[in-house]
């Protein structure tokens, strides 16, 4: 009688990354059925990193331990003194209070404390590829849940609209569009390499053809549309450049069959984009009866500025030299009124030079300090502007310095002319995809499924990294 495989600390991270589509739906219900932005899965997501985390620092000697300690204390002396902070940039157009920022800063720090876990467990304690690629069917298995459930939810008349006051898209029973989008496409980037393992082709094809159209024709977003173009597309490049697999065939069919899903069915993204170069037009500058180029609410607050009837307390004079500076600027450039990311950037980059703080620079001015439609959707820019340079530096520096160290590492590949791994490209790509995404669509970094997602990307790099640096000590010995 065979006898069951003993449970180890990675199959429990496994089960962590299948379970996140059930989270994310769990919430989801949670919130809609007792109309609250508080939900269970909130508490219970962090569970297992936490009990993880435990369990490597009794297991680890004590320089690691002093290690992870330090780690710790940087991070929530960094939170305590960011909240402090930011408190003194609170005003009455503020789109939220310092519990809804202490919630940024508890995701973006649950970020670099996923890495930190999976490390120790994939990398600093065991370095096996079997358990780097079961990680790789983790992430199929998640993707297979979040496609079905929202077939489903279609099929049921029961999802949700990405875009509710528009009713465009659809995006199951998720909370965001955008990042249901980044999720399913940063995961094509890690599933496309299984498409050449024999034993997991067939049901990877089966979930990557059912993902493309899903996120080509059905979910609405750029995200989507172009993501999953610009995957399939990168691994067709990798295998006909590196490997020459003929697998690249299977490549060039889910690429033919998701244009040719935007043919025949359409694209919601499509249908989106039309409406809102339209849209652009219907917003009118009450103050001139022209075409403005900034929100009808941020038209009103600038016209409530100038003409000096805005209510007292309701901004800072930074934050209002800010809005009448973005005026010019987008009246200038002829910005269109509903382009809010380019909006929010700007505003933000005037608001830092009109406070002329030195703290907020180097601590951050707060993410949820500002008017909720110049609140920045544009992450990586946000996480420099509101969360300060030593923000930056700790939730978006581990990430970024893995990325930047494989780019050189590739570069190095190349000019030495030696064999390159596909799906280390692949991890590669994805990372620098993510990095793209939280530039142009935001919520990246934020999303506690991404984080999972993103952490799994991190590691399969730094797996890969640590295999050669092994060679190399092989080498020179």
């Amino acid at each position: 009688m065979n006898k069951l495989k003993k449970i180890r600390i990675e199959h429990i991270v496994y089960f962590y990354i299948i379970i996140c589509p059930l989270l994310d739906i769990g919430s989801f219900l949670f919130r809609n059925a007792y109309e609250t932005n508080i939900s269970i899965s909130t508490f219970i997501r962090p569970i297992i990193p936490v009990l993880l985390a435990i369990y490597i620092f009794i297991k680890v000697n004590k320089k690691h331990k002093l290690i992870l300690a330090g780690i710790t204390v940087l991070y929530i002396s960094y939170a305590g003194i960011h909240l402090y902070v930011t408190k003194g940039f609170l005003t009455g157009a503020s789109y939220g209070g310092i519990l809804n920022e202490f919630q940024y800063v508890m995701n973006y720090t649950f970020l670099v404390f996923n890495l930190v876990v999976f490390y120790y467990i994939f990398i600093k304690e065991n370095r096996e590829k079997t358990k780097i690629q079961n990680l790789r069917i983790a992430i199929l298995i998640m993707c297979a849940i979040y496609i079905v459930s929202i077939y489903i939810a279609i099929l049921t008349g029961t999802s949700s609209y990405t875009y509710t006051g528009e009713k465009i898209g659809y995006k199951g029973w998720i909370e965001s569009g955008n990042s249901l989008s980044a999720i399913l496409c940063v995961s094509t980037f890690l599933i496309l390499p299984l498409v050449k393992n024999k034993k997991y082709r067939i049901p990877s094809i089966i979930v990557l053809l059912l993902t493309g159209i899903y996120l080509v024709a059905l979910i609405g977003t750029r995200v989507g549309l172009f993501g999953f173009f610009i995957a399939v597309g990168v691994f067709i490049a990798i295998e006909v450049v590196f490997s020459k697999n003929k697998i690249v065939i299977v490549g060039f069919i889910i690429l033919a069959i998701a244009i040719i899903t935007v043919g025949l069915v359409g694209s919601n993204t499509l249908i989106r984009r039309n409406q809102m170069n339209e849209s652009q037009y219907t917003i009118i500058d009450e103050s001139t009866g022209m075409v403005g180029h900034m929100t009808g609410d941020m038209l009103r607050i600038k016209n409530s500025i100038l003409d000096g009837t805005i209510e007292e307390g309701f901004m800072s004079e930074a934050q209002k030299q800010a809005v009448l500076k973005l005026n010019d600027y987008a009246n200038e450039h002829n910005i269109a009124g509903n382009d809010t990311r380019t909006l929010q950037l700007v505003y933000n980059f005037y608001l830092i030079l009109e406070q002329k703080s030195i703290i907020g620079i180097i601590f951050g001015n707060g993410y949820e300090t500002n008017f909720r439609e110049m609140v920045m959707e544009n992450e990586l820019v946000s996480l420099l502007f509101n969360f300060g340079i030593v923000g930056f530096i700790l939730y978006a520096g581990p990430v970024l310095a893995i990325l930047i160290y494989s780019i050189i590492d590739i570069i190095k590949k190349i000019k030495n002319k030696q064999k390159m791994n596909s799906e280390y490209l692949m991890s590669v790509a994805a990372l620098g995809l993510i990095f793209a995404l939280s530039y142009l669509s935001g919520y990246i970094f934020f999303n506690s499924s991404l984080i999972a997602v993103i952490s799994v990307v991190a590691i399969m790099i730094c797996f890969n990294l640590h295999q050669e640096t092994i060679k190399e000590e092989n080498i020179l010995k």
